[in-house]
């Protein structure tokens, strides 16, 4: 109380004229706070906004490379498709570690035949990744090997981190079978007569 008292009389110790000078004063650092204020808002919204282009844009390119994504089909990569395939366990870890990202795990499916091709698949679940890491993963695996692709891609945002996202994806490839029997199977004949004609004199 004696503090406002204090106040109160150098309040009325001073001028009409000084008074009308304090309550403009008080008025425009009202103001110019407001204004830093709104600056500081504007400023955050602006990255914000920008953030979220950014991130949609990679996320476009990241649905348009789903949309494109090749269907399982073993007649693209044919000539260079072999007896062998590509061991995909470790394709996909190699491939994680050019990214810079952590794979926790491939879980292999078994192989099928499809045509004169078999085919081996893998999926792979990857949790907390950014789009720039996402994007490094996807290509380092279509770019090592041709006769290696995503196959299925699915991306979701992270539930404890809304900036981080997580992947979905199953990778194949494929293998030919020698076949069995492949000789030329050629049949001998000895069909030539051996008799000799006794000429008699």
């Amino acid at each position: 109380m004696a503090t406002l008292d204090n106040l109160r009389d150098k309040w009325e110790s001073i001028s009409p004229r000084e008074r009308r000078l304090v309550v403009l004063l008080g008025v425009s650092f009202v103001l110019v706070m407001v204004i830093y204020v709104s600056l500081q808002i504007r400023d955050g919204m602006q990255a914000i906004e920008t953030r979220n282009a950014n991130a949609q844009k990679a996320l476009n390119n990241l649905t348009s490379f789903k949309a494109k994504a090749k269907s399982v089909n073993a007649d693209d990569p044919a000539k260079l498709i072999g007896p062998e395939a590509v061991k995909l366990e470790s394709y996909i870890f190699t491939a994680g570690n050019k990214a810079e990202i952590t794979v926790p795990g491939v879980n292999a499916r078994s192989p099928s035949p499809k045509g004169a091709f078999t085919v081996h698949a893998a999926t792979v679940e990857v949790r907390e990744l950014s789009l720039t890491q996402i994007k490094n993963f996807l290509e380092a695996i279509e770019s090592e090997n041709k006769t290696v692709i995503v196959s299925s891609l699915q991306i979701r945002r992270n539930f404890r981190d809304k900036e981080k996202l997580d992947l979905n994806l199953e990778v194949v490839t494929w293998s030919k079978p020698v076949p069995e029997g492949g000789g030329d199977g050629k049949g001998s004949g000895s069909g030539s007569a051996s008799g000799s004609a006794k000429k008699g004199g």
